[in-house]
C-alpha cells in the first residue's frame, strides 16, 4: 500500500491541472473575453470614473467608494484587478497565442485582445512586466519594462493580429464561444469587426502620444488613415462591448455593484455641470431624475390640435408630463421647458416658431431635474438626495415606481465605441491629421446619442445649439474632449487618459481629499501583492500619485 501511494500519489503534482501544452483554446477565449467584460465595469472602472468625477462616492460615507473619491486608493486595493488582468485575461490569451499556431483566427483575436488589455495596464501603472511576463509557470517574478518601449510592441502585436485574421485558413475558428463580436457564429462578419477594432485601437494609442510627441502622433495617425483599404469602427454595431443578460451572475458588473452595494455611487455634479446647461438629452438615460419627475425615460405625446403661435400645446392626455421638463418637437426652440401642465395642455417657456406645431405632431417630454454630488461641497453625512445611475448602464427597469428601481442588468459593458472613434478623428484632425474635425465631431455626438436611444428630434435640437466647433484650436479640442467625456460614460480609464493628455475637462480635487494627494492623481499604486511577492517590482509610486505614464510627460 505504501509503495502504491508512492507511485500513484505524488503530492507535488496537481492531478487536475491541465498542462499548458494541452490548453483548450476555445474555452480559453471564452474565459478571457468574459473576464475582460467584467473587468471593464469593476474596480478599475470605479477608480477612474470617480477620479474623473463622472460618478461620486462622497454621499456613501464611510464606504469604499467614499475613500476612492478622496483618492485613498491603496496598493492593496489594486491586488484583485491586477490579478484579474495578468493571471486570468492575459494568461488565457497568451496560452491561445502559444498553443494555437495552427489556428490563426484564434491567435489573431487573442493578439488584438492582448494589445488592448496591455494598453489599459500601461495607461494606469506605467512600467509593468511585459517581456518576461506571460511565461506562465516559467517565470513568476518578471522584471518590469519601460512603458515607453511597450507601446510600439502593442502596435506590432495589433498588426500581427490582423495578419493572422487574414490567413487563408485556420484549423479552428471562433464561433458562438466568442462572447465578443459573436455574430451568431458567423466568423466572416466577426473577422471584419476584429480588424476594424485593431485599427481603432492603433488610433487610440497613437493619439495618446499627442502630449509627449505631437508630430509623431499626427504622422502616425495620418499614415494609418491613409493606408489603402484600412477599416475602422463604422457604426454602433461595431462597438467593442461585452453583452450582459438578465440572468444571475451574467448581469452587467456596474449594475451588479449597485445591487450589492446600493447607495455607494451617485451622479457627480461635475459631469452634470457639462450636461445640464445644454439640456443634454442623454441625462434621462444616464441618471434618474431628482427630485423624481415621475417617468423613467422620455415619453412621446401627440398634439390634439394645432398651435400656430404662442406657447400652449394641446393634447388628449399629458400623462407623463410635469412642470420643468424639456419639450422637444418641430418648431419648438431648443432648450424649451414646460412651465405648467394640465390634463390636456402644456405651457412652454418659449413661443413656437415658424409655422407652429400642427395637430398630431410628436412631442418628446423629458425629465430635466438632475442633481449630482459636489466635490466642492460634499455632504456631511451619507444621504440619497442625488440622481442615481440609470438604464444606460443598468438595463431596463423591471420593478419599482420610484428610485431606487430594480433593473435587468442587461446592459453591455462598453470598452471602445464608434462614438470614441469619431472623437479621436475629430481631435486628430484639429492636430493636423486628415479629415474634417467638424464632421467627426458631429458624428461622435450623433453616434453617442443614437446608442443611448435619444430621438432624432432631440439630436437635431442638441446639434443646432451645441454641435459646432468654435474658437481657437485649443478651445475646439476642449469641446471635443468634453463631448467625448460625456459619451464615454461607463467606459473605464480612457476619460482619465484624455484628462492627463489634455487637461480637459477641468477638474478640482474634492475638498476632503486625503492630505498626501493635493492634485488629481496621474497614476495608481502598484498592487501590494506585487510589492510583497515580486522582488523585481520597481519602488512603489510616490504617495502624491503624481508619477506619470510615459505619454504624460
Amino acid at each position: 500500500m505504501i509503495s502504491s501511494c508512492k507511485k500513484f500519489l505524488d503530492i507535488n503534482k496537481n492531478p487536475d491541472l491541465i498542462p499548458d501544452a494541452n490548453a483548450p483554446i476555445a474555452q480559453l477565449l471564452t474565459s478571457a473575453q468574459v473576464n475582460l467584460g467584467f473587468e471593464g465595469g469593476s474596480d478599475m472602472f470605479r477608480y477612474t470614473t470617480e477620479i474623473m468625477q463622472q460618478m461620486s462616492g462622497l454621499a456613501s460615507q464611510p464606504n469604499q467608494t467614499y475613500e476612492y473619491y478622496r483618492y485613498n486608493i491603496t496598493g492593496s486595493d489594486q491586488n484583485n484587478v491586477w490579478s484579474s488582468m495578468f493571471a486570468t485575461t492575459l494568461s488565457d490569451l497568451e496560452l491561445i497565442i502559444k498553443q494555437g499556431t495552427a489556428s490563426p483566427y484564434y491567435t489573431g483575436v487573442a493578439k488584438i485582445l492582448k494589445a488592448y488589455e496591455y494598453s489599459m495596464v500601461v495607461d494606469v501603472w506605467g512600467k509593468v512586466p511585459y517581456t518576461e511576463a506571460q511565461q506562465l509557470t516559467g517565470n513568476t517574478q518578471p522584471h518590469y519594462d519601460d512603458d515607453a518601449t511597450i507601446y510600439p510592441k502593442l502596435i506590432t502585436l495589433l498588426t500581427d493580429g490582423i495578419t493572422d485574421l487574414n490567413a487563408a485558413s485556420s484549423l479552428l475558428t471562433p464561433g458562438t464561444n466568442s462572447t465578443l463580436y459573436t455574430n451568431g457564429g458567423n466568423f466572416t462578419n466577426a473577422k471584419a469587426q476584429w480588424i476594424k477594432l485593431a485599427n481603432t485601437v492603433k488610433l487610440r494609442l497613437f493619439l495618446h502620444y499627442s502630449k509627449k510627441d505631437a508630430a509623431f502622433s499626427t504622422a502616425q495617425i495620418t499614415a494609418l488613415v491613409n493606408t489603402a483599404g484600412i477599416t475602422f469602427l463604422a457604426a454602433n454595431a461595431d462597438n467593442f462591448s461585452h453583452p450582459f443578460y438578465d440572468v444571475a451572475n451574467q448581469r452587467n458588473p456596474i449594475s451588479a455593484f449597485e445591487v450589492s452595494r446600493p447607495g455607494y455611487l451617485y451622479a457627480d455634479q461635475r459631469m452634470l455641470n457639462l450636461m445640464n446647461p445644454k439640456f443634454d438629452p442623454r441625462r434621462p438615460y444616464y441618471f434618474t431624475s431628482f427630485p423624481y419627475q415621475g417617468i423613467t425615460a422620455p415619453v412621446s405625446l401627440s398634439t390634439s390640435s394645432a398651435t400656430g403661435a404662442g406657447n400652449v400645446l394641446n393634447f388628449t392626455s399629458t400623462t407623463g408630463a410635469a412642470a420643468n421638463m424639456v419639450i422637444t418637437g418641430t418648431n419648438i426652440p431648443p432648450g424649451t421647458v414646460s412651465t405648467g401642465v394640465t390634463a390636456t395642455s402644456i405651457i412652454l417657456s418659449n413661443n413656437v416658431t415658424g409655422g407652429g406645431v400642427g395637430a398630431g405632431a410628436a412631442i418628446v417630454v423629458s425629465p430635466n431635474a438632475f442633481v449630482g454630488v459636489s466635490a466642492a461641497a460634499p455632504p456631511g453625512a451619507a444621504n440619497s438626495n442625488y440622481s442615481r445611475i440609470h438604464t444606460f448602464l443598468r438595463g431596463g427597469v423591471t420593478a419599482g415606481t420610484t428610485p431606487p428601481f430594480t433593473y435587468s442588468g442587461a446592459a453591455p459593458q462598453r470598452m471602445i465605441t464608434f462614438a470614441e472613434y469619431n472623437f479621436i478623428r475629430a481631435e486628430a484632425a484639429l492636430r493636423g491629421s486628415p479629415g474634417s474635425a467638424q464632421a467627426f465631431y458631429t458624428a461622435g455626438i450623433t453616434a453617442s446619442m443614437q446608442e443611448v436611444g435619444v430621438s432624432a428630434a432631440q439630436i437635431t435640437d442638441y446639434l443646432a445649439v451645441n454641435g459646432t466647433l468654435t474658437g481657437t484650436t485649443a478651445q475646439q479640442i476642449q469641446q471635443v474632449i468634453e463631448e467625448k467625456y460625456i459619451a464615454a460614460f461607463g467606459v473605464s480609464t480612457e476619460p482619465w487618459t484624455d484628462w492627463r493628455r489634455t487637461g480637459f475637462p477641468t477638474l478640482s480635487i474634492p475638498t476632503n481629499a486625503i492630505s498626501t494627494v493635493t492634485s488629481v492623481p496621474r497614476t495608481l499604486f502598484y498592487p501590494q501583492s506585487e510589492v510583497d511577492l515580486n522582488p523585481n517590482t520597481p519602488a512603489q509610486k510616490a504617495v502624491s500619485l503624481q508619477d506619470k505614464v510615459f505619454w504624460d510627460n
